[in-house]
């Protein structure tokens, strides 16, 4: 049986807690600071959740050509528990890098 490998899904949210780590730049996620998820699936049945700052010298044109692979368009990722005026403000920084 072959795993057929799934696109990685992406959301902005606040942090709930201050122990999460930036991917790219390694430092702490302050509670209440906006950060990207990004869920990476692994294998059938397995994934694991990854973290980017919401900062524009965390979203690189890597990171945003990855995830308009999966939207299609900035506008298109979701956000949880956020403002959305903070939510709009992070999708501006997709445009840009």
């Amino acid at each position: 049986m072959t795993f057929l490998a799934r696109k990685s899904t992406y959301r902005i949210e606040s942090a709930p807690t201050g122990r999460a780590r930036c991917r790219r730049c390694r430092e702490a996620v302050a509670k209440g600071d906006l950060r990207v998820a990004i869920t990476a699936f692994v294998r059938p049945g397995r994934s694991t959740v990854l973290f980017r700052c919401a900062r524009p010298d965390c979203i690189d044109a890597a990171f945003v050509n990855a995830m308009l692979a999966t939207y299609g368009s900035p506008d298109a990722v979701p956000a949880a528990n956020v403002v959305p005026a903070e939510a709009q403000r992070v999708r501006a920084m997709f445009s840009m890098s």
